[in-house]
C-alpha cells in the first residue's frame, strides 16, 4: 500500500498495525482524523468477531458504502472520521490491492484534482475459459501472450485473493461481468498494470 501511495505523490502517515481491539481501533482512527487528509485501512471491515473497524467507525464518523459486488474485494467500505474521508480496504493482499485499483486510485486522483481519468483498458481474446460469474463481477490476474492470430491472454494459475505471487506474475487485471461465462476464443475487457498504476 505505501508504494502504491507513495507512487501517486502522497506523504503516508504510517499508524502501524492495531491489534484487534475496538478501543485501540477508534484510538487510531481518531488520531488519523487529526493527521491525514484521507484515512486508508487495510483489514478488519469483514464480519468476523475481531474486524472492528466497521464498527468503530460508525461510532466517531459514519460508513456510506459496505460491500461491493466485485470478487475479489467484497468487504470495501466508505466513509468518513471526525469529517476526514475514511476507505477500507479488505485485508487479503489481491483483494486489497483490486480495490485499490477500481477505487481508491480514482478517489485519490480526484482529490489532487485529476478530472476524468480512466483506466486504459483493451479487448483482448481469452485464452481461457471460466464458469458464470454468479452474484459479482470477477476480476481475474491474467498474462499477455502473443500467436500468429494476435494477442491473447491467459490466467496465471492461482487466483486465489491471497496469493500475492499472482499479482507479481500478471500483466493486469481481466474483468467477468457477473452473469457472464467465458469460453476459449471469447474477447474479453483487460486493463494493463501499467495502466493502472501510472
Amino acid at each position: 500500500m505505501r508504494g502504491l501511495l507513495e507512487a501517486l505523490h502522497c506523504n503516508v502517515v504510517d499508524l502501524g498495525v492495531v491489534p484487534d481491539n475496538l478501543d485501540q481501533t477508534l484510538s487510531t482512527l481518531t488520531m488519523a482524523a487529526s493527521a491525514a487528509d484521507i484515512i486508508l485501512t487495510c483489514g478488519g471491515v469483514s464480519v468476523g468477531e475481531e474486524d472492528h473497524v466497521r464498527t468503530a467507525v460508525e461510532q466517531i464518523g459514519q460508513i456510506d458504502l459496505w460491500r461491493v459486488a466485485i470478487k475479489p474485494g467484497k468487504p470495501f467500505a466508505s466513509g468518513q472520521v471526525n469529517g476526514v474521508p475514511f476507505l477500507g480496504l479488505p485485508g487479503n493482499p489481491v483483494s486489497a490491492f483490486v480495490v485499490f485499483c477500481l477505487f481508491v486510485r480514482p478517489f485519490i486522483l480526484s482529490s489532487q484534482g485529476v478530472q476524468n481519468w480512466k483506466p486504459l483498458t483493451y479487448q483482448i481474446r481469452a485464452n481461457f475459459e471460466w464458469p458464470l460469474a454468479k452474484g459479482r463481477t470477477e476480476w481475474l490476474r491474467a498474462q499477455l501472450h502473443n500467436d500468429e492470430e494476435g494477442t491473447f491472454l491467459s490466467l496465471v494459475a492461482n487466483q486465489g485473493s491471497a496469493s500475492l505471487t499472482s499479482l507479481v506474475q500478471a500483466d493486469g487485471l481481466v474483468e467477468i461481468p457477473m452473469g457472464r461465462q467465458v469460453v476459449r476464443g471469447d474477447t474479453v475487457r483487460f486493463m494493463p498494470f501499467s495502466g493502472l498504476l501510472t
